[in-house]
């Protein structure tokens, strides 16, 4: 992949990273809250079961990402094929 060119790709890339980022708590999480469970022991506290909100949260972060990519790629293609044409 090459280097984000602008500023809008920069900011795009490092939300893209931290939804990444908060998916990864948020699955961990998530296995951690099941685990106990699953063997028989006591649940962890409410705090853990907190982190399992950072999944989809960090999905949502993604996903706004990705499209701000997407919008930002399509203007400066606009941009680029009207400057031709003239």
């Amino acid at each position: 992949m090459a280097p984000p060119t602008d500023v809008t790709d920069r900011r795009t890339d490092l939300a893209f990273r931290v939804g990444v980022a908060l998916v990864a708590v948020g699955t961990l999480a998530s296995i951690a809250t099941l685990l106990p469970l699953a063997i028989g022991r006591d649940a962890l506290p409410v705090g853990v079961y907190l982190l399992c909100f950072l999944a989809p949260l960090g999905l949502g972060v993604i996903l706004v990402a990705l499209w701000r990519r997407a919008r930002s790629r399509s203007r400066r293609l606009r941009s680029f094929t009207e400057d031709r044409t003239l």
